[in-house]
């Protein structure tokens, strides 16, 4: 996530060249970038068999996270790479050598059914609004260690999802480096 913080303090930067103007990184929505590569993940009812989860994952490996809905189509949670890691090492190896689960975390993970039961909540803090800076956006993204977000519309319903290769796109496409890797620079 290193990376993460590096563009973070890039897009915060004032940009050569553009005395006088606004910065285009430092004002970017959210909505401006979460669509230039398409969605990488899946939205799923927060019911669905962890089973079914586990094996769309395992056929696809492009699929960047998952996405839980309620009865409203609301977001309520993620399930994270890292939550997938620690369910996988559980299951394999019962927790040897890992000594962060509680008793009950453990017991929750190892009988987990559903995707909700190895799922992360909050949704409030594990997604970005489309109208959301694009700053906002990667603030999220390090201090969650997720490369990859949900983006809720005003009714809290996903629209798509933000990666950190759209922020990297966006930031070519728009950005200083765009002039200077065509100078030869970067």
């Amino acid at each position: 996530m290193k990376l993460v913080g590096h563009l973070r303090k890039a897009l915060a930067a004032p940009a050569s060249g553009e005395a006088g103007e606004e910065n285009r990184l430092t004002s970017a929505r959210v909505s401006e970038v979460f669509r230039l590569h398409g969605t990488a993940s899946a939205i799923v009812p927060e019911d669905s068999a962890l089973s079914g989860i586990i094996v769309r994952l395992a056929d696809d490996p492009s699929l960047r996270g998952v996405f839980l809905v309620d009865k409203q189509g609301r977001l309520s949670g993620t399930l994270s790479r890292v939550g997938l890691l620690r369910w996988a090492h559980l299951q394999l190896f019962r927790g040897r050598g890992r000594h962060r689960a509680s008793v009950s975390e453990f017991f929750g993970i190892i009988n987990a059914d559903k995707v909700k039961d190895v799922a992360r909540g909050d949704p409030g803090s594990l997604s970005v609004r489309e109208n959301e800076t694009l700053q906002a956006a990667l603030d999220r993204m390090i201090d969650h260690e997720e490369d990859v977000l949900p983006v809720l519309n005003s009714q809290g319903q996903i629209v798509g999802d933000l990666r950190l290769s759209e922020v990297l796109q966006f930031m070519l496409m728009k950005g200083r480096w765009s002039q200077e890797k065509s100078q030869g620079g970067v």
